[in-house]
């Protein structure tokens, strides 16, 4: 007797329970006809009426399903999913009572792999499953099984249906991160990451050659229209869109931004560390642009205040490549990852402690990049351009950092760094040659990262700030003492950032050649003494005879180049602007007048250069001196309209000219 023949008069007919036969009625004679949405209707009700018979009632039409599934009639095997589906939505209060059934009828409909109708059907039916917000824990169940299935699908290699075989799995994925995810009653998606996030980041690989990352700005976050602000603004892709069954990679990307919109910070490892570690398997770290891309996502997605975290586990994995001695292009490409974090990190969050925690490690890995460059260079003649760009690299992230910090965070930042340069001095003198060259490139590559970030220390609010604020005497002290340091690379960096510092209004680019204009309106400069400002001229009583004395050490140096005159008279012109005082402006003066004085006595009367007191200056530094105060001299003369001292001042300046004295 069929059992679709529910109707027949036999008295065995009757000695089949209700609940069977509800379910039995549920199915047409003919599969095409659909599920009898009558019949269907008096299983809900009965179902509602009676919840204790849901358990017999689900395992029933699990057991149907499976008979379906040995004899190959897959029609009806929809109609079973279908009606499973909807009587898990009208029950959804009893779940736990039929959950195990209705979980194993969709694990033999995902089993039948090859099967696309089947198992789109199958992972249909878990987002509706997944969609349902439990009341009551069941800690027994296990996803285990779903989340290596999807897995498999997400890395389906079929030719004819591969793009959505790789869609429902991550489909799949999704809907369990979304059923798990922010659940504190389950816990099981966190433990399988080490499968869902590199099935998610290889479907990103796919996409169109024409991607481009979304950059990590504070705004993006609030702009992305998928959402990566919040979850909730991360919506399930609607089933049977284009997007969701012809583009894995956008799938994928807006899968990994729900998965950090969701993740806490006891969970953000477990979401890093699997990309990390499939970027390494893979060799995804170059080209740069893949990675750079994914980070991007998840920078714009977390947690503002998780974002730190994010950048330690790129710091230790940036430490475990310096551990394995990895080739320098991988842990540059890694470090211009953790720059762009970085760069998002400061907009959003600051300098914390965590954050310079960050910029010491980073300048031990600059050390330590250094360490390893001098030993090739020492064992062989090989080429070290690996080496200089992850530096250049480490300094430019660093200075891109302080970039988007307020101003008395970038002052702590350089501070940080030259404290750390009065050590690399130390038993100086009784090293070797090698040491010492050595010891000096790394405090030039220290000094460029200074010079990188008070590069960016130019903001609105600077105008008004004091110069003791911009000076504390932790950075002032260390760099007026290298102002006179017997190498001219440092002395020339360390003049520069001080222009950088001191030159609030931005009239450093006008004034970085040593000229004498008889015009001065061209280089749009004020005309008049700006109003004098007490802690201004406070801070030049006090530091002033200290920072004129290394600058006169400095301009007496005789290996000086025509760069360091050059930026000696940019920052002797600056400090006497910004200063905005007319006793700033004698002291200055009078500091030329002495500088003139040594000079001549350098020389005898028939211009010979002679040594005094073991002092030597070559006549090519004797003359770019000269050159130096007279442009000077020239330049605030006219400014401030002391004609009688701009005459002469042209006057004396026409007779070197024509002496040829100048360079």
């Amino acid at each position: 007797m069929s059992e679709y023949c529910n109707n027949c008069f036999c008295c065995g007919c009757y000695l089949v329970p209700r609940y069977k036969r509800l379910v039995n009625n549920v199915f047409p004679q003919n599969p095409q006809h659909g599920l009898d949405k009558n019949n269907l209707e008096r299983l809900r009700f009965y179902a509602v009426l009676k919840p204790e018979k849901l358990d017999k009632s689900f395992r029933y039409m699990a057991e149907k399903v499976a008979r379906y599934l040995r004899h190959r009639n897959k029609p009806y095997v929809i109609l079973g999913i279908k009606a499973m589906n909807d009587t898990m939505k009208s029950c959804y209060q009893q779940l736990n009572t039929f959950v195990d059934h209705y979980l194993d009828a969709l694990r033999l409909v995902l089993e039948e792999k090859n099967d696309l109708e089947l198992t789109e059907h199958a992972v249909s039916s878990f987002e509706s499953f997944c969609e349902i917000r439990e009341e009551a824990p069941n800690y027994q169940r296990n996803y285990e099984f779903f989340v290596d299935r999807f897995t498999e699908l997400c890395h389906n290699n079929s030719e004819s249906n591969r793009t959505k075989f790789r869609c429902l799995g991550l489909r799949g994925h999704h809907a369990l991160i979304r059923k798990t995810a922010n659940d504190e009653l389950q816990n099981d998606v966190w433990k399988h990451m080490d499968k869902i996030v590199p099935s998610i980041v290889f479907n990103m690989e796919v996409r169109e050659p024409d991607r481009q990352s979304t950059p990590m700005t504070p705004t993006s976050s609030q702009d992305y229209v998928t959402g990566s602000a919040t979850p909730e603004q991360i919506e399930l892709i609607e089933r049977g869109t284009s997007i969701a069954n012809e583009n894995p990679a956008v799938l994928a990307e807006i899968v990994l931004r729900d998965l950090f919109c969701r993740a806490h910070l006891n969970n953000i490892t477990a979401c890093v560390q699997p990309i990390l570690t499939h970027l390494d398997n893979h060799a995804k770290w170059i080209p740069v642009d893949f990675p750079k891309y994914i980070f991007s996502g998840i920078m714009n997605s977390i947690k503002h205040h998780n974002s730190y975290l994010v950048i330690e586990l790129l710091l230790g994995h940036l430490e475990k490549h310096f551990d394995q001695d990895d080739t320098a292009y991988i842990k540059t490409s890694i470090m211009n990852v953790i720059q762009d974090c970085m760069v998002f990190a400061a907009a959003n969050t600051g300098a914390g402690s965590t954050m310079f925690t960050g910029i010491s490690r980073l300048l031990k890995f600059l050390k330590k990049s250094f360490q390893n460059q001098s030993s090739r260079n020492r064992n062989s003649s090989t080429n070290n351009q690996d080496e200089n760009e992850f530096q250049t690299a480490v300094i430019n992230g660093i200075g891109d950092f302080a970039e988007k910090l307020p101003d008395f965070q970038m002052m702590e930042i350089m501070q940080f760094i030259v404290t750390s340069l009065p050590s690399l001095n130390q038993g100086y003198e009784d090293t070797t040659k090698d040491s010492k060259t050595v010891n000096l490139q790394l405090q030039l590559l220290l000094l460029k990262t200074v010079q990188k970030v008070a590069a960016t220390y130019q903001t609105v609010h600077r105008r008004e700030t004091s110069t003791q604020t911009t000076f504390p005497h932790q950075l002032f002290d260390p760099l007026l003492k290298m102002m006179s340091a017997p190498e001219p690379d440092i002395r020339l960096i360390v003049v520069e950032i001080l222009q950088s510092l001191v030159d609030r209004r931005q009239y450093g680019a006008k004034l970085r050649k040593i000229k004498l204009p008889k015009d001065i309106s061209q280089l749009e400069l004020p005309t008049e003494t700006k109003t004098s400002r007490l802690f201004d001229i406070a801070f030049m009583k006090k530091f002033g005879r200290q920072f004129l004395s290394q600058l006169y050490q400095s301009i007496l140096m005789d290996n000086n180049t025509k760069d360091i005159f050059h930026a000696i008279y940019c920052l002797m012109t600056l400090v006497t602007l910004e200063g905005g005082d007319k006793d700033v402006l004698v002291d200055v003066i009078h500091f030329c007048f002495e500088i003139q004085s040594t000079i001549t006595k350098l020389s005898d009367s028939n211009g010979n250069l002679q040594q005094i007191s073991q002092r030597k200056l070559s006549r090519i530094n004797h003359h770019s001196i000269h050159a130096l105060i007279a442009a000077y001299f020239n330049l605030m003369s006219k400014l401030n309209d002391i004609r009688s001292f701009s005459h002469h001042v042209d006057e004396v300046s026409k007779r070197l000219m024509t002496n040829n004295i100048f360079f």
